[in-house]
């Protein structure tokens, strides 16, 4: 490769095009990251020039940074060609900054600078057929996502876009920094001659030998940097390129609803931050290798994994599409039925793992969730051998496909040790009944358990006021102690025995003393004695949770007097009742092969 530093005029100043590939990410540049710090560069730029002209000095350049350019066939349009590697959004902000200053030497009637500014803009028409390639006018030309954004704001247009909105932030600073001046006329002059002497670019042609696919992976741009999904998508199209494809057909097939915002806006899983599209490929490749990588090494381990499979290109696009349709689908899913509940609380307890399965049993029409994870959560069990757990069960179902829900529940039921096995039926309901869920788990999970009773004891012949009662999260339902965590303000004292008193500071955390109220209903309970806050609760409440098994005693107990009052052992016999519930609601292994 050649490396030279050259100034705006070798770059702008002859007729040539700069042609971003369409497999580039689209203009991200942004106010706050680039372009008043691109800004801010010029104008002390121009302000050296300035005082070098009254002191005679030399005016030391500034260096803006590298480009890197590709060799492509001249046009038939006699028009200079260069692909551009690396640089494109210096080289788009550029143009903008440009066009920009040619509307203010415009609005100052200042017409040698606004033919300097044009020759900069516009290539000579007399090369090029107006009529047949009209875009051949400007001299950067950015990928697909981008053109018709690019064209309307270089035709003055309105809009408000990203790149419109640079034109608009550059004028502004522009006329402002003009009219701060005794002789605007003379500051533009400056500024013309500035942008075409005194700033430098790094341009790097690559020859014929030189690896294009290399240098892009090895250089990242100054402001933003480069997404994996943009190095997959830039591996994936050069690929297609390289064996005679249309990439334009597969852009427009396959690839163009990834550049739009729903799939480039940011999500934090675990405690990373990246966007929704780096998201999906890291689920789907781990779907498909079966192996795991880290974040950070996605690129790379897909890289390994398209080597390796030697998949055509066309194919590994349509399955990405294919995949991303299913991903949609999860993360819009109604939020009723069997999937619906376990797609919400898998939401509500931020769990990803189980996704790359989730994708392998959508892609094949199947409906199998299994409830393993709920009991491990529940017991408060270690997750940190999930990723492991949920890429043997992609194996697992891949195996036999029309029986991936029986391969998967033999799989999970076959797991041992701490961090993998599937709590046993005594284990479960030794967790449920006796330990204090509230103050030892999430209280989302607590929540995920408490709504999951609520829709379990519904029947069809219950008024369904939410289906499910998660499926409202707004409403915000909310965790309520029925006897109160301070309950030695208004509830009936024990004897004083500390033992005792120590036992009942634990029960009231357990499963049997929970229900849920509105976020409004809940501080006006607040430590009510038992009578009032039975009140209060037939008269608000709406849940079965609450009237089925707490206002009154739940089917499995006799009690006539069950709500003449609330003590430790209603905790209990309401708890081993709600255990009952869990159990049926998640079963074990051996229940589902049976079932």
């Amino acid at each position: 490769m050649r490396a030279d530093t050259v100034d705006l005029r070798r770059i702008f100043g002859k007729d040539v095009r700069y042609t971003v590939p369409l497999f580039q990410r689209p203009y991200v540049w942004n106010r706050d990251d680039n372009w008043s710090a691109l800004w801010e560069d010029i104008r002390r730029t121009i302000e050296r020039a300035e005082q070098a002209g009254r002191t005679g000095d030399t005016v030391a350049p500034h260096f803006l940074g590298a480009v890197v350019f590709d060799e492509t066939p001249y046009l038939s349009s006699n028009l200079e060609t260069r692909q551009v590697i690396d640089g494109q959004q210096r080289l788009t902000t550029l143009q903008l900054f440009l066009f920009a200053a040619r509307l203010s030497a415009t609005s100052l009637a200042h017409e040698r600078s606004v033919r300097l500014l044009r020759k900069f803009l516009e290539n000579d028409e007399d090369l090029f057929d107006r009529n047949k390639n009209p875009d051949h006018l400007y001299k950067v030309w950015p990928t697909n996502t981008d053109r018709a954004e690019f064209r309307a704001v270089m035709q003055d247009r309105p809009g408000d876009g990203r790149l419109a909105e640079a034109v608009t932030y550059f004028r502004k600073e522009i006329d402002a920094w003009l009219a701060e001046a005794p002789e605007p006329h003379e500051r533009l002059d400056t500024l013309v001659q500035t942008m075409r002497e005194h700033l430098r670019l790094v341009v790097i042609d690559l020859e014929k030998h030189d690896d294009a696919q290399v240098v892009f992976e090895t250089l990242n741009s100054r402001g933003t940097p480069l997404a994996h999904a943009d190095l997959i998508k830039n591996l994936l199209f050069r690929n297609a390129e390289h064996a005679g494809a249309d990439v334009d057909r597969l852009y427009a097939t396959y690839w163009a609803p990834f550049d739009q915002d729903e799939w480039r806006t940011e999500q934090t899983t675990g405690r990373i931050t990246r966007s929704r599209l780096d998201v999906f490929l890291t689920y789907w490749l781990t779907m498909r290798s079966r192996r795991e990588f880290t974040a950070s090494a996605l690129f790379k381990e897909f890289e390994r994994w398209l080597l390796k499979s030697s998949a055509p290109t066309e194919e590994v696009f349509g399955e990405l599409a294919r995949y991303a349709e299913i991903y949609d689908g999860i993360d819009q899913h109604p939020l009723h039925g069997v999937e619906g509940r376990f797609l919400y609380r898998m939401k509500v307890m931020q769990t990803s793992t189980p996704m790359p399965l989730l994708l392998y049993l959508y892609g094949l029409g199947d409906d199998v969730l299994p409830p393993e994870r709920r009991r491990r959560a529940i017991l408060n069990l270690s997750n940190r051998d999930y990723n492991h757990v949920f890429r043997e069960l992609v194996g697992a179902a891949a195996q036999q496909p029309p029986c991936a829900d029986e391969g998967i529940i033999k799989a999970l039921s076959a797991l041992q040790g701490h961090h993998r096995q599937w709590p046993t039926d005594a284990e479960f309901r030794a967790a449920l009944e006796q330990d204090p869920l509230y103050s030892r788990l999430y209280r989302h999970r607590v929540r995920v358990l408490l709504e999951a009773l609520e829709d379990e004891l519904r029947t069809d012949h219950t008024e369904q006021l939410t289906a499910p009662v998660g499926e409202h999260v707004g409403t915000k339902l909310t965790i309520e102690h029925v006897m109160p965590q301070s309950w030695r303000d208004h509830w009936p004292p024990l004897d004083d025995d500390p033992l005792e008193g120590a036992d009942r500071d634990e029960l009231v955390h357990t499963l049997g003393n929970l229900t849920l109220v509105t976020a409004r209903l809940n501080p006006a309970l607040g430590n009510m004695p038992w009578q009032d806050k039975r009140q209060w609760l037939g008269k608000h409440s709406l849940l079965r949770l609450t009237h089925g098994t707490l206002l009154n005693p739940p089917p499995t107990v006799d009690a006539g007097d069950w709500a003449d009052g609330w003590d430790e052992d209603r905790i209990r016999s309401r708890g081993s009742y709600l255990a009952s519930l869990s159990l049926h609601i998640w079963p074990s292994g051996d229940d589902l092969l049976a079932g």
